[in-house]
């Protein structure tokens, strides 16, 4: 027996931690019965591993046969996942245009709102499907989808009929900017199985203004605000960060001021990473000047922010689960079906003509332009198969390893680990509030 290379392991007073990325599990051990443990897996006959310890660790992958391909595992799930047909996931755009005009938008955003061929068309495709999976997801999405309300309703009706008479389980989820999300709309969307709002707030109001404002230029700081303080109770809502150079002193006056509007346990934060892409058929980010950070620089920057939201009860320590891939883009029945019914793989691209790999009307013959994405295999890249961020994050970002090779597609967490596992040890040892990992074994001795 051996440990798993994914583990991560860290020593906090009396406990050592132990997380495992294949199981997401996470155990605390006290630490001379976790030395004991190690001197069994060393071949030490004197060893006093409990056996319990010894079977809990197994079960939790911690500890795995000397012969175990652990890299294999993953690869299979990753196979398994992308090939997956019982479930079927849609990202809508209802409306290609926006009421924002932020200037490091991917998205060369015309006006275009799902119009009455495209939904029936839309219909159509999942009339198709229903006989045959087991689960819909859907994700509204922009431009600004709450521009295109109606359609959302509609949609979302129809799709409740049809996958209620399939016994499909159906959810929903949107991304917003926030500024049409009243409380009118907010309980509406959750009378539609809508279960998470994800908003965008870059800074308190003249930071966020300058990053987005209306496209007449005024601010929309305080619309958006006031709309997160009356939804907060009727939708679940993470509010997104985005983070570069310009604001990244800024964001603690933010955190501050959400606690001061009473949010601290009503709403989740989280930091984005600015990426200005320079070839992206005419979106502003193409122009977009501001110091975008590397990855490197944004991990320094996302633990910062990340115990600056603990402190303020805005955000709770966790640990990544696994994924079996990391995205819509490389999963063969996921689509994201822009406002004019062209389809695409990855929503980054959203709006970029160069990159439609069809449209709904032939929705089962797409062109040439979807292999890069179905042939997208993170396990012939050596640097994935020998990070212990991989059960994580299955290769990470396609769309950023296609246009810019290199440690643009990763995660933090290969950077963070360590820090990432003290922080939730911390969290536990203190009695604070945790975010549960996707699979969890309760700590083998209490905390």
């Amino acid at each position: 027996m051996r440990q798993s290379r994914y583990n991560v392991v860290v020593e906090r007073g009396e406990l050592t931690w132990v997380h495992n990325g294949l199981s997401g599990r996470i155990v605390s051990v006290p630490t001379p019965e976790w030395e004991e443990v190690l001197a069994f897996l060393d071949g030490d006959r004197a060893s006093r591993a409990p056996a319990e310890t010894l079977r809990e660790l197994t079960l939790a992958r911690m500890l795995v046969h000397d012969d175990a391909d652990e890299v294999a595992v993953l690869e299979k799930r990753y196979r398994a996942a992308t090939a997956d047909r019982s479930s079927f996931a849609l990202t809508i755009v209802t409306s290609l245009g926006c009421n924002f005009d932020c200037p490091y938008c991917f998205e060369n955003k015309p006006p275009a709102i799902l119009d009455a061929e495209t939904e029936g068309l839309l219909l159509d495709v999942l009339d198709a499907q229903l006989p045959t999976i087991r689960s819909l997801h859907v994700t509204w999405y922009g431009g600004e989808p709450l521009l295109g309300q109606d359609r959302i309703d509609r949609f979302s009706e129809a799709f409740l009929e049809r996958t209620a008479a399939y016994d499909v389980s159906y959810r929903a989820a949107i991304v917003t900017n926030g500024y049409l999300l009243t409380a009118d709309v907010a309980r509406r969307l959750r009378s539609l199985h809508v279960e998470k709002a994800q908003i965008t707030l870059d800074g308190p109001a003249e930071t966020h203004d300058l990053m987005r404002p209306l496209r007449n230029g005024r601010g929309t700081f305080d619309v958006v605000l006031e709309n997160v303080v009356a939804c907060a109770d009727l939708i679940p809502i993470s509010i997104r960060v985005n983070l570069d150079a310009s604001n990244v002193t800024e964001y603690e006056r933010l955190l501050d001021l959400l606690v001061e509007r009473g949010l601290a346990g009503r709403v989740t934060v989280h930091p984005g990473q600015i990426v200005a892409y320079p070839d992206q058929g005419g979106a502003p980010s193409e122009t977009y000047r501001a110091h975008c950070f590397t990855v490197p620089e944004f991990a320094e920057v996302e633990r910062a922010f990340l115990a600056a939201a603990y402190e303020r009860g805005l955000a709770a320590p966790s640990m990544p689960g696994p994924v079996g891939s990391p995205c819509t883009a490389v999963r063969v029945n996921e689509l994201v079906v822009g406002a004019r019914g062209e389809l695409y793989k990855c929503y980054d691209n959203v709006g970029d003509p160069r990159e439609v790999i069809g449209h709904l009307r032939s929705w089962q013959d797409p062109n040439n332009r979807v292999l890069k994405w179905l042939r997208y295999d993170p396990f012939v890249d050596e640097g994935c198969r020998s990070c212990i961020a991989l059960p994580g994050c299955m290769g990470g970002c396609a769309h950023n390893q296609m246009i810019s090779p290199g440690d643009a597609k990763c995660s933090t967490f290969r950077l963070t680990h360590r820090r990432q596992l003290e922080e939730y040890a911390d969290a536990v040892a203190g009695g604070r509030p945790t975010a549960a990992p996707h699979y969890r074994l309760l700590p083998l001795t209490p905390v």
